[in-house]
């Protein structure tokens, strides 16, 4: 994935190109610097659907951005973001409050 995200840049993205995937995600930069988050650790029987935790990614992602966090804190939002969409089959009624879903990254990083 770090290999694909530098081939974006060199193809022509202006800013960070962020990659997310069942394993985790990273975040290649202009800079050159690359950032890498796991997946959290799911027990067995919590994934109850799928629709929508991509979406909850970008969404946790792009809060981070715009409360200019640190690029490592951006990720574990998004991540926790869509571990918690994970929880329920409906898209939305697995989201939480940033806390919450923060929450997730103590009980299952």
């Amino acid at each position: 994935m770090q290999a694909a995200a530098k081939k974006l840049l060199e193809r022509g993205v202006r800013r960070d190109v962020i990659i997310h995937f069942e394993a985790g995600a990273v975040v290649a930069e202009k800079s050159g610097a690359v950032h890498h988050q796991a997946s959290l650790q799911l027990p067995p029987g919590f994934i109850a659907g799928s629709t929508g935790a991509g979406d909850a990614f970008a969404a946790g992602y792009l809060h981070g951005v715009h409360e200019e966090w640190p690029i490592a804190e951006r990720l574990w939002l998004a991540v926790c973001s869509a571990a918690a969409c994970l929880a329920h089959p409906p898209p939305s009624q697995g989201l939480r409050p940033v806390a919450e879903c923060m929450e997730l990254m103590r009980q299952l990083g």
